[in-house]
């Protein structure tokens, strides 16, 4: 596999080099068959803490937690100098998971019932309030700290979930790191798409990061499009120390056809006064972490999505919960019959999809990869052979595009 320049924490703008050195502390958003977040870890993870956010004190979370940390220092240590030349080291493969980010991108939607139902919705507002329980359910699969194995140019994914609904992934461009999806209803009920790509900024043990890019569900029953975006995450604890993830920021769902739109905070942040933030660590007297809170509104003037008076603005629902937990809404849908007609999420009780293999994917697929069967198969050495063999391949590939006049990817 090519230099290390994808990953769900890195930088987009930055030399190879320094993008090697984002790799270096990546620490999450993978592993999720081997150090899954049970659903009773869910609802007391935020009372275990005045902070928030999944925090590894599990005992097998701390045990393999120290392992990667002492194997990545090991490396380190023998590489020596090597690592004032970032751009010709090779990670090791004991930080990565046996997937590639490809096939990892997906782990976001495995509560795809819900856009299901939102697709047999025929009041709009009520299919908006689905896509918002979709997106938020999604950040609870993200919680680990292996690495998933970065996409080679042109590199494809191809699964179903267990109810029918057919993902398409490939990585459509190295330099900018650019992975695309479709993800498509086999009768067409709805199509969910898009482009992302991520950016981060590392300081001290910290990683704070965020994809870019529009996710879009379409309905084709009337042509109407649900756009968004995802919110920031902060990795805590990256070389040392207690390590935890926790998602915050601000989500907007359009809907222009249907002129409506949801505003969507994580983790809302309390007012604090100057002498407040001299104490960071401090929260304002109610803060509760983790919070999901968001408010559903229709436009007066038709396909007009920016921010406007109040008085144009019709508000018909509110939405709360807990990005670990839960997501309800305060009216609810009345489209179609649900069993909560209010919590359309609830890690308890929601069903997970079953991803499924394809028959005959393409050569191209991920699972392909030599580095990957040989790092499922627990052969390191190989795998780390494998590995190298790959990244020089990519780092031809791209020199010669480059030497030609051709885009570099």
């Amino acid at each position: 596999m090519a230099t290390e320049h994808v990953s769900p924490i890195h930088s987009v703008s930055q030399s190879g080099a320094e993008e090697q050195i984002n790799d270096l502390v990546e620490p999450t958003n993978s592993m999720m068959q081997k150090m899954a977040m049970s659903e009773s870890e869910g609802e007391n993870k935020e009372d275990k803490n005045d902070q928030g956010g999944y925090r590894f004190d599990k005992p097998e979370h701390i045990a393999a937690l120290q392992l990667q940390r002492q194997q990545m220092w090991q490396w380190m240590k023998r590489e020596g100098t090597n690592l004032l030349d970032l751009t010709r080291i090779s990670l090791p493969v004991c930080l990565f998971e046996p997937r590639s980010f490809l096939e990892r991108m997906t782990t976001n939607w495995d509560y795809m019932d819900l856009l299901m139902s939102a697709a047999s919705c025929t009041d709009p507002a009520d299919r908006m309030r689905f896509v918002v329980a979709f997106a938020i359910s999604g950040m609870c699969r993200q919680v680990s700290f292996h690495k998933p194995f970065n996409p080679i140019l042109g590199e494809t994914y191809q699964s179903k979930y267990s109810n029918g609904v057919e993902v398409y992934c490939e990585q459509i461009s190295h330099h900018p790191p650019v992975s695309s999806w479709q993800v498509q209803e086999p009768t067409r009920k709805f199509m969910f798409h898009g482009n992302g790509n991520w950016s981060a900024g590392i300081k001290g043990n910290s990683v704070k990061g965020r994809q870019t890019g529009i996710n879009t569900v379409e309905f084709p029953q009337d042509g109407s499009k649900i756009t968004y975006e995802l919110v920031g995450i902060t990795v805590k604890g990256v070389l040392w120390g207690q390590r935890s993830i926790k998602y915050g920021g601000g989500m907007v769902f359009k809907d222009e056809k249907n002129s409506l739109v949801c505003e969507v905070q994580v983790d809302p942040q309390p007012h604090q006064t100057l002498f407040q933030a001299w104490f960071r660590g401090k929260k304002a007297a109610g803060y509760k972490p983790d919070q999901v809170k968001g408010v559903l509104k229709r436009l007066e003037v038709k396909g007009v999505l920016k921010r406007l008076d109040v008085g144009n603005e019709v508000v018909l629902d509110h939405c709360t919960g807990n990005w670990l937990q839960k997501l309800e809404w305060e009216k609810g849908v009345k489209s179609i019959k649900t069993s909560n007609s209010k919590r359309l999420w609830d890690i308890k009780t929601s069903r997970l999809s079953e991803q499924l293999p394809v028959d005959n994917p393409l050569d191209s697929d991920c699972r392909h990869r030599k580095d990957l069967v040989f790092l499922k198969a627990d052969d390191h050495a190989k795998a780390q052979e494998w590995k190298l063999k790959l990244e020089e391949v990519q780092r031809g590939d791209r020199k010669q595009r480059k030497d030609g006049g051709g885009y570099e990817h």
